[in-house]
């Protein structure tokens, strides 16, 4: 059985001489820059280690064979395609291929694609689509994150989403762009409430949990919802709970610096984010601040100062984590 994954958009890898070749122990990757070769066979095997404990709580050995990744770096949006087979309960034929900018593929494309070979290797058989994207858009940068949110709020109500006891069965993706744009939507929509709620290896229990007997009893025993109609309701009004009125009562202090690249691509693609859900945020450089950054203990850049009501809640080094912070406490 081929099972393809991730075809938003189609990808088309073009090799010539020039491609260079670099492998890893699971991974070899084809890529016509050396350099960034590297950095990608070693960003998939980070994250093919980090995604087995975070979400399997074990490591998971080396393939027989590594999985090749086509590497096409352009100035576009990321995407990516990974194939693979399963037969009898084994897997293999891997194949991945992925297209971006060089932070696209770092910051999203390869985490959503290796957690996809992961769940392969854990699960041995095709996993529903909207829990397998759903789970791999929730490893996303948190600007990619944002769009799905706000499809998903878009189509609710209208013809366009689709009904949750046809979603949570769907194996094969609908046949036309606009449809599967809103089953990653919807699918990360339900993933990211659930793992919120429980974490990673709560919602692979619920996957096996829900294969061995069915939906609705996977949603109580694992999250005590009755059935899958009240779950996504559940995480329909957490949702859209008004954001501007829960982000009033939080600032943020940025600490950043003129040297660092991390602090820079904060601003230009966390920091908006923030702001437009009503978020206080106070951008502080760390040098003209130097007292202030010693009282809050700043010891790297860029970090992270969250203060609820005027009270210290938090410091936080990745941006990534404010948005999963601020939802655990409302």
């Amino acid at each position: 059985m081929r099972y393809l994954l991730l075809l938003l958009p189609l990808l088309l890898f073009e090799g010539d001489a020039s491609t260079f070749e670099y492998r890893t122990p699971n991974f070899v990757v084809f890529c016509r820059d050396s350099y960034f070769a590297v950095e990608v066979g070693e960003a998939a095997e980070h994250y093919r280690a980090k995604h087995a404990k975070e979400w399997l709580g074990k490591a998971i050995p080396n393939w027989y064979s590594p999985c090749p990744i086509r590497v096409n770096v352009i100035n576009e949006a990321g995407a990516g395609a990974t194939t693979f087979s399963f037969e009898q309960g084994e897997v293999f034929g891997w194949d991945m291929q992925i297209q971006g900018t060089p932070q696209g593929l770092m910051d999203s494309v390869i985490p959503h694609e290796v957690l996809h070979t992961v769940f392969a290797s854990h699960f041995r058989r095709p996993l529903p689509r909207w829990a397998d994207e759903g789970a791999a858009t929730y490893e996303e940068d948190e600007s990619e994150k944002q769009h799905h949110r706000q499809l998903a709020h878009q189509v609710a109500g209208t013809e366009q989403q689709i009904p949750i006891r046809r979603l949570l069965v769907m194996k094969e993706y609908p046949d036309n762009m606009g449809g599967i744009a809103v089953l990653y939507a919807q699918g990360f929509y339900l993933a990211e409430f659930l793992i919120d709620r429980k974490g990673r290896q709560e919602f692979v229990k619920f996957l096996e949990t829900a294969h061995r007997t069915d939906w609705d009893r996977a949603f109580e025993k694992h999250y005590g919802f009755k059935n899958q109609e009240i779950a996504y309701t559940a995480a329909w009004r957490e949702h859209s709970q008004p954001e501007q009125q829960v982000a009033s009562r939080y600032e943020i202090k940025m600490f950043t610096g003129p040297n660092c690249r991390r602090c820079e691509e904060d601003r230009q693609k966390v920091l908006p984010l923030l702001k437009a859900k009503g978020l206080i945020v106070e951008i502080l450089d760390y040098d003209r601040n130097l007292d202030l950054a010693r009282k809050e203990n700043v010891i790297g850049l860029p970090t992270y100062i969250i203060y609820e009501n005027g009270k210290r809640i938090a410091k936080l080094r990745e941006s990534h984590s404010i948005s999963s912070l601020l939802k655990r406490r409302h």
